[in-house]
C-alpha cells in the first residue's frame, strides 16, 4: 500500500530524472560537419599569368556548388563540371606577381564569407654562375625559402630529356650550391634550367578543412655543364 511519503519518493525521483535527462539534452553541443577544399594557384613569370583554382567537398567527398563562386585575387572565377563529378572554380589573371595570394567565398547554408590567404615570396632573378659534374652548381638566387617552401629545379639536357632536383627549405642565403653528386648522371653539354618556387598547406577556416599550394615559375636559363 503507498503511503503520502511513497508518493513523494516517486514524485521526487521521477522530476530528477527529468531535470538530469533535460541537461544532458542541453548540454549536448553537435560536432560541426566539416567541409573540404582544395586551392592551387600557379605564377609563370614569362607570360605573367597567374592561375588560380578552387575546389570543394562536403563530408562524403561529394562536390560542392558554392552559391555566390570563388573570387581569386578580387577577380571572379568560371564554374568548370569536370569529369568524377568536379567543381572547379579557376580563372586567369594577366598580372604583375603579389606574394599574397587569397580567395574568398561563401560555403552553402552560410552568410559569412571566408577569406583563404597565403604567402608565397617570388623569385627576382637567378643565375648559374658555374656548373661542372666535379663540382656541382653554384647558382646566385634572387630569394630565400621559407619554412615548408621547396625549391625545385627543372632541367632539359642536351638530348632534350627532362631532369630535376628538389630543394627543400629553408634557405637564407642567396647562393644555392647543387652538390657534385647530384648531377652525377647528367652529361655535359648545353641545358636550359628554370625554378619552381613551391609550397604547400593544410589549414582549416570556420568549418572547411582544406590544402593549398602554389607554384611560382621563373624563366628559363641556358647554361652549359662542364666535365
Amino acid at each position: 500500500m503507498f503511503t503520502s511519503r511513497h508518493l513523494f519518493l516517486i514524485s521526487a525521483l521521477g522530476f530528477l530524472a527529468h531535470f538530469f535527462s533535460c541537461t544532458s539534452e542541453s548540454n549536448t553541443v553537435e560536432e560541426p560537419e566539416y567541409l573540404t577544399g582544395n586551392f592551387y594557384v600557379r605564377y609563370l613569370v614569362e607570360t605573367n599569368e597567374l592561375k588560380g583554382q578552387a575546389s570543394f567537398f562536403s563530408a562524403d567527398s561529394t562536390a560542392l556548388q558554392l552559391p555566390n563562386g570563388v573570387a581569386f585575387m578580387g577577380s571572379g572565377t568560371q564554374e568548370r563540371q569536370l569529369p568524377g563529378d568536379i567543381i572547379r572554380y579557376e580563372t586567369t589573371l594577366p598580372v604583375a606577381y603579389t606574394g599574397d595570394l587569397r580567395f574568398n567565398f561563401q560555403l552553402p547554408k552560410s552568410e559569412e564569407e571566408l577569406e583563404v590567404k597565403h604567402g608565397l615570396g617570388g623569385i627576382t632573378g637567378f643565375e648559374v654562375e658555374t656548373a661542372s659534374k666535379t663540382e656541382g652548381l653554384v647558382i646566385d638566387m634572387e630569394a630565400t625559402l621559407g619554412e615548408g617552401e621547396n625549391l625545385l629545379l627543372l632541367f632539359t639536357d642536351p638530348n632534350q630529356e627532362a631532369r630535376t632536383i628538389l630543394r627543400p627549405g629553408p634557405l637564407s642565403r642567396e647562393k644555392l650550391f647543387i652538390p657534385a653528386d647530384a648531377v652525377a648522371l647528367f652529361e655535359p653539354g648545353e641545358y636550359r634550367l628554370y625554378l619552381v618556387k613551391q609550397i604547400e598547406v593544410e589549414s582549416e577556416v570556420a568549418n572547411l578543412r582544406y590544402r593549398f599550394s602554389a607554384e611560382y615559375y621563373t624563366p628559363e636559363e641556358a647554361f652549359i655543364l662542364e666535365e
